[in-house]
């Protein structure tokens, strides 16, 4: 919301491209030089910033009961502001938003928590603040499966060193509770916003039936995977979320700071049980 009594909306109408990194570099040192200067929209950016901030982080803890009711008593405030001139209301405006600055930020720190709180939480693990969310780039991963690329790599130690990639140790499954499983190889795959993921072929042989099984390792710290389809499991200690996604079983879980999704053309409780033991430290 833009405040109407700043007489300066143009730049306040560049302050989110500002922190996105849209402005040229001569925009940039205009905009940042008016918010040194002007109290209103340093507020404003302030402001904004608190928001992206919080809600780029999962908490674990519930927002203050008292939260509506604060921000309705700051924003009933704000209404009061009366035509008492310009002045008045610039001052008006700039207690409102340092009142709300703390105030949108615990409003944005709830619904990280909102989400956080449907999400699966493996015990004694610190790695949970991307959480699981992401749909469509399920979807994805599915596709991929479906629709595999061969192969880029199929000696395991040059798959490993796929980490420098993706920012997390990419380890080969062994699956000793399947051991007619084929390590078939690796390959980086693209995501969305710039991110990736290693993506691991294997297959399981039954007799003359093939069986195949793609894990993706990523980082969770910048990769949300994840659908409200998907349910809760434990296995073991690991708690994982299974599900079917476009006629494939998926299953999804962090351990030691590594995302790992399976789609497979198993069952989802196989799937389950694979997922679970991915990360074979």
């Amino acid at each position: 919301m833009i405040p109407n009594s700043c007489s300066c909306k143009p730049t306040i109408s560049l302050l989110e491209p500002l922190l996105d990194g849209a402005l040229d570099p001569v925009k940039t040192l205009e905009v940042e030089d008016h918010v040194a200067a002007c109290e209103v929209c340093h507020e404003r950016l302030a402001l904004d910033r608190a928001m992206r901030e919080s809600l780029k982080k999962n908490v674990r803890i519930q927002a203050p009961s008292n939260v509506r009711d604060r921000m309705l008593a700051a924003l009933t405030a704000q209404n009061e502001i009366d035509g008492e001139g310009r002045a008045k209301r610039d001052r008006g405006m700039l207690r409102h938003w340092r009142t709300l600055l703390p105030l949108a930020s615990a409003a944005a720190l709830a619904l990280a928590w909102g989400s956080a709180a449907r999400q699966p939480v493996i015990q004694g693990s610190t790695d949970m603040r991307a959480g699981f969310g992401n749909d469509e780039l399920l979807r994805d991963f599915v596709a991929q499966h479906s629709r595999p690329l061969p192969p880029e790599q199929t000696d395991p130690m040059q798959v490993q060193k796929l980490e420098r990639y993706i920012g997390v140790p990419v380890r080969i499954p062994h699956f000793k509770q399947a051991q007619n499983a084929h390590f078939v190889g690796g390959r980086l795959v693209p995501l969305h916003g710039g991110e990736r993921a290693a993506m691991l072929q294997y297959e399981l042989e039954h007799g003359s039936n093939v069986q195949r099984v793609t894990i993706f390792v990523y980082n969770p710290r910048n990769v949300q995977v994840g659908g409200a389809h998907l349910a809760p499991r434990a296995v073991g200690t690991t708690e994982v979320r299974v599900g079917q996604t476009d006629g494939y079983s998926v299953a999804v879980t962090q351990q030691g700071g590594i995302g790992y999704t399976i789609a497979s053309d198993l069952d989802p409780e196989s799937s389950a049980q694979l997922v679970a033991a991915a990360d074979p430290e």
